[in-house]
């Protein structure tokens, strides 16, 4: 473990001595502190309107929303921070759980005094969302957006509609061998997979970069609990306005897995990008953003149970 930490460390490094344009010029990073010790890295843009969090997946960062929060700012507070183990919050030895994450969030809108506000979960961001209102309800939300997750990642034998590729044990360890012998290959991987459309080379770049800041050993342990969570019982528990974007073309999970989040939900619409993969908010911002703000505005109200986009 202390040779990993030693690798880990080195490959910060690395990583630090070249920055691509994407970064640059960076917003203010600002902490915010959880119950057990951890500084959670955070930036805020916009001054007024509806106060929204962005909620980052897997082995990302919140430099994953780069191409929504200026966006966004126009009209809306919007809050984006780092879960533990990525980008620049705390790694501590413990922690590797969901529901930890969960109350990580709990604690950023504690610290913040956020409340009405409007949660964006990307892929585990969504588990992160579920897991927060199964521990503490609906407190201190108003809305939920959730982009390009299954309810359960692993198969079942009631469910085959998981995981693309870490749907067992033996993908999990699969996965956490590779994170072992190379982050790298994981993070070249993570863009192979979930993309479908192309995206400029800085942000290429910048995406990378955020994936060789994080501890493969945190990665490797925190999707053994993430992949294992059935969320199907809880979302009909959900019945605060929610939104479900799924790609069209994700290489991640199986169209209908996605959407069954929006079918158990009861006051969810799905929206399908036709021709995004899981990361469809980086494929197709403008689109994106332009959804989320009229979600902002109008919830659901007159919106059809599903809707495809272009």
């Amino acid at each position: 473990q202390q040779q990993q930490q030693q690798q880990h460390q080195q490959q910060q490094r690395r990583q630090r001595q070249a920055r691509p344009m994407a970064e640059t010029p960076a917003a203010a990073t600002h902490y915010a502190t959880t119950n057990d010790g951890v500084r959670l890295a955070y930036e805020r843009a916009g001054t007024t309107g509806p106060v929204v969090v962005l909620i980052h997946g897997w082995s990302g960062s919140r430099k994953y929303f780069c191409r929504n929060i200026p966006a966004l700012a126009q009209k809306c507070q919007v809050y984006a921070y780092d879960q533990r183990f990525h980008g620049h919050s705390g790694s501590p030895s413990h922690g590797h759980h969901v529901a930890r994450l969960a109350a990580d969030l709990r604690d950023f809108l504690q610290a913040l005094q956020l409340t009405d506000v409007t949660v964006v979960g990307s892929s585990m961001g969504c588990a992160v969302i579920w897991s927060y209102v199964e521990l503490f309800g609906l407190q201190r939300l108003k809305q939920a957006v959730f982009v390009d997750q299954a309810p359960l990642q692993n198969r079942a034998p009631d469910w085959q509609l998981g995981s693309k590729g870490c749907y067992n044990a033996a993908t999990l360890a699969a996965l956490q061998k590779t994170l072992t012998e190379s982050l790298e290959a994981v993070a070249d991987g993570n863009a192979e997979g979930c993309l479908s459309l192309p995206l400029p080379e800085d942000i290429m770049q910048l995406l990378k970069q955020e994936t060789m800041r994080c501890n493969p050993s945190a990665l490797g342990q925190l999707m053994a609990d993430h992949t294992q969570l059935d969320w199907r019982p809880l979302l009909p528990l959900l019945t605060l306005p929610c939104l479900n974007c799924v790609g069209g073309c994700s290489g991640v999970f199986p169209l209908e897995g996605c959407l069954r989040v929006g079918d158990l939900a009861p006051d969810c619409c799905n929206v399908v990008f036709s021709r995004a993969n899981h990361w469809l908010y980086l494929e197709q911002p403008d689109d994106f953003n332009r959804l989320l703000l009229e979600f902002l505005e109008t919830g659901n109200a007159g919106r059809p149970k599903r809707e495809d986009t272009a």
